[in-house]
């Protein structure tokens, strides 16, 4: 791979005015790709509350890849031997008392404590696609690609009021994410119906009012103490992050680059039919090497309306009555239905080297609840080779309260082998990742 200074690459990439405001990333010039030079991909998507039964596990309470599909898990039956049921991971950062138990969503991808930022809350450690993006995703648009739920819901899809992705970044700070396909679509496309002038006025006004709040912020800083400089650090890397966005949304909007084009959703989609296109662009994203991490949480009161339940996510996740347990299996169903579909999408694709995008991608599938209020167990399902070096077609037993971070340490130790720990995890899933 040809070395980029970092300045030259993002400058070249991203335009100069996104090259002033990124800190030296080592990861710049040595992202990795598989032995062929194809890169590899990760995606983590999320579930809200959990599945509904035991019969998201096979029946073996031992590693072997003879196990039989348990009935909820039937529409991977033409995957079978392309994925892995991981058991006994579980979430063991203790919760903050005032957090509901259904915020364990937040935490998913980092096992750090779970608490609304009415709490004053923040993360413990950045969440791993933000640790893979550092390290993969910073030659691409987008180093990582967090994808919010669209719920109506107080509890928005389990993740807590106002909470609708699962990335925090290294600021320890949530990341609010795309929120649902149309939104998603635009900030892949751009808004085909501007013209570059338009476009180009567009970004010169916005950043002109971030430059005059950067140059506030500088002149406050010397005024405050050394707490609110931190806070208002923060902000400023908050700041930074709108800027780039800003970049990269007009980088977009005047070139297409190897997107494949595909016509603009309309606005009043949701449900079934908005899940599946989420899964079309991330498809369209990762082939045209948009993007190299996505995070996706899906939604669970507009599936519910998609399949006719009567029923409240929160009340579902409860049980509460039958029409609730069969909501709730139904919507689970529905779920690993629709992943059939992403994956399907993903074979179709086809690399340089013959093999197939879903090959040369790690896909993780959860929740950060097993059911009600339970964070042990976790409903696990991991799916594709990473470019080769995993072993799939397994059902794979844990100790009991083995970390959920060993499954995702083992992932970025996938992508970066010198990589000797990650936050609480305590080894390798040596089973799956043979290297």
């Amino acid at each position: 791979m040809n070395n980029f200074t970092r300045r030259s690459f993002l400058a070249k990439s991203m335009g100069s005015a996104a090259a002033l405001i990124l800190p030296q990333f080592n990861s710049v010039a040595r992202a990795m790709t598989s032995s062929n030079g194809i890169p590899t991909r990760l995606v983590y998507m999320a579930m809200g509350f959990g599945v509904s039964t035991k019969d998201w596990f096979p029946t073996e309470r031992k590693t072997t890849s003879n196990w039989d599909l348990p009935e909820l898990l039937e529409p991977m039956k033409a995957h079978k031997k392309d994925i892995s049921i991981v058991q006994n991971l579980s979430l063991l950062g203790a919760p903050n008392k005032k957090a509901p138990a259904h915020y364990a969503s937040l935490h998913y991808l980092n096992d750090a404590t779970a608490i609304d930022p009415s709490y004053n809350h923040k993360s413990s450690t950045a969440t791993c696609d933000q640790v893979a993006a550092e390290f993969i995703g910073q030659n691409t648009k987008f180093p990582s690609l967090s994808i919010a739920a669209i719920d109506d819901n107080k509890l928005k899809g389990g993740n807590g009021p106002g909470m609708r992705s699962i990335s925090w970044n290294k600021e320890g700070r949530h990341i609010t994410g795309i929120q649902g396909a149309l939104k998603l679509y635009i900030a892949l496309y751009g808004n085909q119906h501007v013209n570059k002038e338009q476009l180009a006025n567009q970004f010169s006004q916005k950043r002109s009012i971030m430059d005059f709040l950067v140059r506030d912020i500088k002149s406050l800083n010397s005024k405050l103490s050394k707490e609110d400089q931190q806070i208002l650090d923060q902000y400023t890397s908050s700041l930074r992050e709108v800027e780039l966005n800003l970049a990269r949304s007009f980088d977009l909007s005047s070139q297409k680059g190897t997107l494949k084009h595909i016509e603009k959703p309309p606005e009043e989609l949701d449900g079934v039919d908005e899940i599946k296109l989420t899964y079309d662009l991330m498809a369209l994203a990762m082939e045209a090497d948009y993007s190299r991490v996505l995070t996706y949480m899906l939604p669970v009161d507009s599936i519910l309306k998609s399949i006719n339940a009567t029923v409240g996510s929160h009340d579902m996740s409860h049980y509460r009555g039958q029409a609730s347990v069969a909501a709730h299996r139904a919507r689970d169903q529905k779920n690993i239905e629709m992943l059939a579909y992403f994956f399907d999408k993903l074979k179709a694709i086809k690399q340089p080297d013959g093999n197939s995008l879903f090959h040369h991608s790690m896909i993780s599938f959860g929740s950060g609840l097993r059911h009600r209020h339970t964070r042990g167990n976790l409903p696990i399902l991991l799916a594709g080779y990473g470019g080769g070096g995993i072993k799939q077609g397994l059902n794979v037993v844990n100790p009991i309260d083995t970390p959920i971070n060993n499954l995702w340490f083992s992932q970025l130790r996938h992508i970066n082998p010198k990589l000797d720990n990650w936050h609480n995890s305590s080894n390798n899933i040596s089973e799956i990742f043979k290297a």
